[in-house]
């Protein structure tokens, strides 16, 4: 049975990622902030014996090493590194809120790449040996015209552009052990996060992600994906 550990899985992406996933008989490590004893992935976690919660906080690194400890030896599959928050307030010139631009980048590049490490080993160790970060096309440089009528969202923007660029030296750094490292947009998907208005459901885009992830890893590896099987410009 093959792993998968999806951070931030408590609602939104995360939560369809671990749906999916479990639907098919994959062993899902499901982990959020705060692990609730009810909701919808406490009720996904009792519905299914293959679905286990764990309490992390990708901000922490005694929360990430703790973890660790607690995998240590296990195999993970695909590693999902999904935890991000959006800070909506102070994204105009004169308004800009600099400590949540901070925490922004403590979640959204640190704690992605803290995760990375430490469970890095347990990647290696499995057959597929995949991890996959969750970025937005609101990081592409090169495609910002696209993007731009989503407002300027500096904290946002910023911090998945320094997650690619992360994810693209991670790549890079661990190939020779045959890890894939794969960056996705997920689309503009309807979550707390995407909004309403939104024009894909969590179902759409999580199976259309799935579908680019079941290639060739070596040829996804290192590239920054669109759910639809597209690439976006770095």
């Amino acid at each position: 049975m093959a792993t998968i550990l999806i951070t931030g899985a408590n609602r939104g992406l995360g939560l369809e990622f671990a749906r999916q996933y479990a639907e098919d008989g994959w062993k899902v490590i499901a982990t959020a902030r705060k692990v609730e004893r009810n909701g919808t992935l406490a009720e996904l976690a009792k519905a299914r014996r293959n679905v286990s919660v764990k309490t992390l906080d990708v901000a922490s690194e005694e929360s990430t090493k703790g973890l660790a400890r607690e995998l240590k030896g296990i195999p993970i599959d695909v590693l999902v590194l999904n935890s991000a928050i959006y800070t909506r307030n102070g994204n105009k010139l004169g308004e800009l809120n600099y400590e949540g631009w901070r925490e922004s980048f403590e979640t959204n590049v640190l704690g992605a790449v803290r995760v990375a490490e430490a469970l890095l080993e347990n990647v290696a160790a499995s057959e597929k040996k995949q991890i996959v970060a969750i970025s937005s096309g609101m990081g592409s440089v090169g495609d910002l015209g696209r993007t731009i009528g989503a407002g300027p969202a500096y904290q946002y923007r910023t911090t998945k552009t320094a997650l690619n660029m992360t994810m693209a030296i991670l790549a890079k750094d661990v190939e020779a052990r045959g890890v894939s490292v794969v960056v996705m947009s997920p689309g503009w998907v309807q979550t707390d996060m995407g909004g309403t208005g939104a024009v894909l459901t969590p179902e759409q885009s999580i199976s259309g992600m799935r579908k680019v992830l079941a290639g060739n890893p070596k040829e996804l590896n290192g590239k920054f994906w669109s759910y639809d099987g597209t690439t976006w410009a770095w």
